[in-house]
């Protein structure tokens, strides 16, 4: 009996990376009068952008956010990156494993956008802390 393989072709321009402890992300409106900001696990980054899991308490909102990427050790932010502009590229529904219907798990695919020099230059300090393997390959 043939069986038929479906072929995995990998999309990504950029290699994902897998993260320490203590690396979060943190999700803000645009405007202060929105909602509060999530904090958010980032689950795997590379250069073109990053995959985040939350705790999505207020529901789906459309309005602009800014994302800021925080590492934290030792109770110190150690890096910090604000003001990333980003485009959400997908939103999964994790199941529930609550019994509370207002607390829902949410996995995000964001896809980072232009950033400044000065920008390009933290993120890459920012990776080199937060990740395992970005640090072979900068040299």
């Amino acid at each position: 009996m043939m069986t038929k393989k479906k072929e995995f072709t990998e999309r990504r321009k950029h290699e994902r990376f897998k993260i320490k402890n203590g690396a979060i992300a943190m999700i803000r409106p645009l405007n202060a009068l929105g909602t509060t900001q999530k904090y958010c696990q980032i689950i795997n980054i590379s250069r073109g952008g990053l995959s985040l899991r939350y705790i999505d308490r207020d529901g789906e909102s459309n309005e602009p956010v800014k994302l800021d990427l925080l590492f934290i050790q030792d109770s110190i932010c150690s890096v910090c990156l604000k003001y990333l502009s980003l485009k959400p590229v997908w939103v999964f529904h994790e199941p529930s494993k609550t019994s509370s219907k207002h607390l829902k798990t949410k996995q995000l695919g964001l896809q980072l956008g232009k950033m400044t020099l000065q920008q390009e230059s933290q993120f890459d300090h920012f990776l080199l802390k937060v990740t395992y393997r970005y640090q072979m390959q900068i040299k």
